[in-house]
């Protein structure tokens, strides 16, 4: 049975720190859920990526943006060469395309945005993928 995992983000916004929450689960050996939650007064933005893959075929992304409060939901489906992004033994360089998003998404709602990484923020992680 697996279990939701905590993946430590530090993100900013116009320089300042704000909440955040960013978890991971495997929903099966080939899918990975990512989801960032910023619940900011003002902000209230939810990003969840999904990342499905197995030898043979591409792996299919999709992430699903919900918020800030006004803006309706967007949901953008990707396809990635398997051997690039394999969710099952990559599930780092997945976390870094969510985080990637996150970023694009703040940007274009006219943030500056910032994501720090420490180099143990992928521990839960990749304690998963074990």
């Amino acid at each position: 049975m697996s279990s939701r995992r905590n993946i430590e983000l530090d993100i900013a916004l116009n320089g300042r720190r704000v909440d955040s929450e960013t978890t991971c689960v495997w929903a099966g050996p080939h899918v990975l859920v990512i989801a960032t939650v910023l619940p900011d007064h003002g902000l209230a933005l939810e990003l969840d990526s999904i990342f499905v893959g197995h030898e043979g075929v591409p792996t299919c992304t999709t992430h699903l943006t919900l918020g800030p409060i006004g803006h309706d939901p967007v949901i953008v489906p990707v396809e990635h060469e398997h051997a690039s992004l394999n969710p099952k033994l990559k599930a780092r360089d997945c976390a870094y395309e969510h985080a990637e998003i996150l970023l694009e998404t703040l940007n274009r709602l006219g943030y500056e945005a910032g994501i720090d990484m420490p180099d143990d923020a992928f521990e839960e992680l990749e304690r998963v993928e074990r």
